[in-house]
């Protein structure tokens, strides 16, 4: 543990305060990808999957260091931001010397820069792929192509008193029960559980932020919180849905919930509500808001 501890040393932790530098590093990059969003990275980074980053050559390189049953592995939680050579083969060559080897590896990369990564040398490899919403077009719910979206609305505010307001750290304990009913339906189902620890630091933790960055809203039916959401942006054009859970006895509510967010950033073009977690209702939940683009996801390897 000393001897990681001294490998790490110059590298620094991702804090809320480190908010602005992300978001204009994205923001010259132009990203779409909902891994770039500032305060999941946050959130995610805060336990045992350890992000870390530096500056190198002008870009941000973000590293996850996770402890194995037999010492610890390196690798670069996303391709450096902005991208640079340079800086990817500082980072590349970070994680051989961590690792001892060149089983290092980076997790996330969005497809505009698969073919750069490529041509550095590394494997490709495609991970799934992000819904991403014409922002303007949702809202106006407009066509047959909406015919879907709207019903859910309508079916939704049909099921007694529906109110959606902001979340506060006094709705924290109805929105965690939420997210143990979440968590144990997905397991009675064999699905996997992605994102519990983030969705219980954000709860904790949402104050940290603005809600020009992370806007938390619940859905309250008859007084009682059935469900809740987090969205911001992750750059001054793109929204990135961060979290959505609701109580499924009532329908609609994750619809609600959506639409809600997005119209609360009237200055976003477009929403990437990121990926359906290989689960077909949440599939087809995100296909009725007629996603304008499915956008690739990659992980890359050393050859």
């Amino acid at each position: 543990m000393a001897e990681m501890a001294i490998e790490l040393a110059d590298l620094a932790s991702v804090e809320a305060k480190d908010a602005d530098a992300f978001l204009a590093a994205a923001e010259h990059a132009r990203v779409k990808s909902a891994f770039y969003y500032f305060p999941r990275l946050h959130f995610y980074g805060e336990k045992a999957h350890r992000l870390r980053w530096e500056r190198h050559a002008g870009s941000i390189v973000v590293y996850q260091v996770r402890r194995r049953e037999v010492g610890s592995r390196m690798n670069l939680y996303f391709p450096p931001l902005p991208f640079d050579p340079a800086a990817l083969q500082h980072a590349l060559q970070r994680m051989r010397d961590f690792n001892g080897n060149r089983a290092g590896r980076i997790i996330f990369m969005q497809e505009d820069d698969a073919l750069r990564i490529a041509r550095e040398g590394l494997e490709i490899s495609h991970k799934w792929e992000e819904f991403i919403f014409d922002r303007a077009a949702v809202m106006a719910r407009e066509g047959s192509g909406f015919k879907r979206l709207r019903q859910e609305l309508s079916s939704a505010l049909r099921q007694g008193l529906v109110e959606t307001r902001s979340y506060t750290s006094a709705d924290q304990a109805a929105c965690l029960a939420l997210v143990e009913g979440w968590r144990e339906r997905l397991i009675a189902n064999g699905m996997q559980v992605e994102g519990y620890g983030n969705t219980v630091a954000c709860l904790r933790a949402a104050a940290r932020f603005l809600p020009s960055l992370l806007d938390g809203l619940v859905v309250e039916v008859d007084g009682a919180v059935r469900g809740f959401a987090f969205a911001g942006p992750i750059t001054s054009t793109m929204g990135c849905t961060f979290l959505c859970i609701s109580d499924h006895s009532f329908r609609g509510l994750a619809y609600l919930l959506r639409h809600r967010l997005m119209a609360g950033f009237p200055d976003l073009i477009h929403f990437n509500d990121a990926h359906d977690s290989g689960q077909p209702g949440l599939r087809l939940l995100k296909q009725r808001f007629r996603p304008m683009e499915m956008h690739g996801v990659f992980s890359a390897r050393e050859r």
